[in-house]
């Protein structure tokens, strides 16, 4: 059992959920409202907010009864914010809900820590995800992934959307390292994740809108690649070649298939 855990039940253990963002004021609101309709009644609520110039401010100040802390600064990039709500946050476990997802119902939270408490505190603990067209906010697709070692060492991560971090893994494998720009929480993870206990809960806990900065940006490859090399995964240059044109096919499909569901919707 996790130390964190001895003498906790279900009504006493404190979730975190961190949200960072800058100029997301398009749907911020709708991650803060399902945060706050959350049935669980031990949620702190944190909103780092990267000096936004879109009004976003504005809509986290009219929500700020929903949030136990926030601020609204410069920072480094998204490891830097990351980083900074963790300072804030005081939650037995932590989940990140970006800016433009949601949580998916509002006993999600409810139902995660009653699966942390049945299974004694695992260090990860991972629902799955409702993929959604950022334009039309129409359901894709479901996306539930079984934890395999081996594929995690191909840069098949953990989701982070639906990840809770218990505090000790924090404590024990330290920060994110604000060197990496896209893949950070995948790197995180490479420190501990085979070394710790994961458990998946087969329930949808968030929503997560397609179009996000790890899928559209050409840097998340050779940044998982770094990650994998940072850690003593990859040794060679020629395994890192082969990896890198194994994600660019990986992606290749998992844009057809974005586009396959959004066309089917557009038409229907």
């Amino acid at each position: 059992m996790n130390d964190a855990m001895s003498g906790m039940t279900g009504s006493t253990l404190c979730v975190s959920i961190i949200t960072i963002t800058r100029n997301g004021r398009e749907f911020i609101g709708d991650t803060i409202r399902s945060v706050s309709e959350q049935t669980y009644p031990r949620v702190e609520y944190i909103v780092i907010d990267g000096a936004s110039t879109d009004g976003t401010v504005d809509v986290i100040r009219a929500n700020s009864r929903h949030i136990a802390n926030w601020s609204s600064e410069p920072d480094s990039g998204i490891a830097d914010a990351f980083n900074k709500g963790l300072s804030l946050s005081t939650g037995d476990y932590v989940l990140f809900l970006n800016s433009d997802d949601r949580l998916a119902s509002p006993s999600a939270v409810e139902k995660v820590v009653e699966t942390i408490v049945d299974t004694g505190g695992p260090e990860l603990i991972y629902g799955d995800c409702n993929l959604i067209d950022r334009q039309s906010g129409q359901y894709l697709y479901k996306a539930s992934i079984e934890f395999s070692p081996r594929a995690f060492k191909r840069g098949h991560t953990l989701p982070h959307p639906s990840l809770f971090t218990s505090r000790a893994y924090f404590d024990r494998y330290g920060r994110f390292d604000t060197q990496f720009r896209i893949a950070m929480d995948y790197e995180f993870l490479l420190r501990g994740a085979l070394q710790s206990r994961v458990v998946h809960v087969p329930i949808v806990v968030t929503e997560v809108r397609t179009g996000g900065i790890s899928t559209r940006s050409p840097a998340v490859i050779p940044e998982i690649v770094r990650a994998l090399r940072k850690n003593m995964i990859i040794r060679t240059s020629l395994g890192a070649f082969a990896l890198q044109g194994y994600f660019q096919f990986r992606g290749l499909l998992r844009r057809i298939r974005e586009h396959f569901f959004s066309s089917r919707f557009a038409k229907s």
